[in-house]
């Protein structure tokens, strides 16, 4: 058996394209059907650095125990506003729950965020 995984690099998705599809994905999260999508997705929302402004994205995660793992392309800078342990919010299978963000060094243009629930 091959144990190498092959990665694809997409092209990003112009923008309004993104926004639709971020607008549906979020709108089907906070819905009574969220249980199509939730084991796999999760809404983020975190405050703009310098604004403070609210943000909230859908992105995919993965789960050990009380941590969410998120990976996310360099070229998608909102990932900075996570920087120096911000306090975020989590949508998680329908409840609202409170983390510690901390984002991990860039490896290969992704980035790796882990959220700790608290």
């Amino acid at each position: 058996m091959n144990d190498t995984q092959t990665t694809f690099q997409h092209p990003k998705p112009p923008r309004l394209v993104r926004i639709l599809i971020n607008s549906l994905v979020t709108a089907i999260l906070r819905s009574p059907w969220h249980g199509i999508r939730s084991n796999r997705l999760l809404l983020l929302t975190f405050a703009g650095r310098k604004s403070g402004k609210k943000f909230t994205t859908p992105i995919r995660y993965e789960q050990d125990d009380e941590t969410l793992l998120m990976n996310v392309l360099i070229e998608y800078s909102w990932w900075k506003n996570l920087r120096e342990q911000a306090t975020v919010r989590v949508l998680l299978r329908g409840k609202m729950l409170t983390g510690i963000a901390e984002v991990l060094p860039e490896v290969g243009g992704v980035v790796e965020v882990k959220v700790h629930l608290i």
